[in-house]
């Protein structure tokens, strides 16, 4: 008795093959993350302007912080600051809309390159040297046709902490 896995390892292969939706789904587009401190140091008490600067791939948009669709998964700037620092505000660029086939009404994207900038409050007990200040960005990519897997990404800041 002949074993049947090479014939069922091919069927399924052709059929992906020939499913871009399903062999897209494997290949999300990455965006490229830039981030950066907007002052070369920083006291204790005092505090930060960060920034992520996002550049998507041509063709590429990803979902706003707040989706019109709630099936869509929301991009997010997530900080996990050490002790002593506190985020105060996060602010996205406004969304566009974004007309996708299958979609009864636009969607909230951004495109192309755009920045997400943050807050951060140092506490006065803060010790001066080097300070890094992890973070994640969350996304999810999409074309004119299909929305990819999201995507989390691993990003952080090294802020200068001045005596």
């Amino acid at each position: 008795m002949r074993s049947r896995l090479p014939i069922v390892l091919a069927l399924v292969s052709s059929v992906l093959a020939a499913s871009p939706r399903i062999g897209a789904q494997s290949r999300a587009p990455k965006a490229e993350l830039a981030a950066s401190v907007a002052t070369a140091t920083v006291r204790p008490g005092r505090a930060a302007a960060l920034t992520l600067k996002v550049t998507l791939p041509a063709d590429i948009h990803i979902q706003s912080d707040k989706p019109r669709d709630p099936a869509f998964f929301p991009t997010a700037l997530v900080l996990t600051p050490p002790p002593g620092v506190t985020v105060t505000s996060t602010k996205y660029p406004p969304a566009v809309d974004f007309r996708q086939e299958g979609q009864p009404e636009p969607l909230a994207v951004f495109e192309k390159t755009f920045t997400v900038a943050v807050s951060v409050m140092l506490a006065a007990s803060v010790t001066p040297g080097e300070l890094v200040v992890p973070g994640r960005f969350d996304y999810q990519a999409c074309d004119d046709k299909v929305c990819y897997r999201p995507i989390k990404t691993d990003v952080r800041w090294t802020l200068t902490v001045a005596p």
